[in-house]
């Protein structure tokens, strides 16, 4: 996933997730550009679900992501893709 903000634009690929206490703990993977960690806790579970439900777009991307996904797994992978993409490299 991409993770845009003001300060710059990262990459960001899960790693492992994690349980502490009632947060989940998802880290980047490992070797691979800025080491990031997101707390998400289940009222962010629960505004994402609410946002995706007054979206058409949310929605419609909800219905179709198994179409989505299966073309980005046959998709060639680009060389040097991820090195394009990390500006901290």
């Amino acid at each position: 996933m991409k993770v845009v903000s003001g300060l710059a634009t990262v990459d960001f690929r899960v790693g492992s997730i994690v349980r502490e206490r009632n947060t989940l703990l998802v880290s980047s993977r490992t070797g691979e550009g800025i080491p990031t960690q997101v707390h998400v806790r289940p009222q962010d579970i629960v505004e994402l679900f609410k946002a995706l439900c007054r979206s058409r777009g949310g929605l419609g991307f909800l219905c179709l992501f198994p179409l989505y996904w299966w073309r980005a797994r046959n998709e060639p992978v680009i060389a040097n893709h991820r090195a394009a993409n990390n500006p901290w490299q």
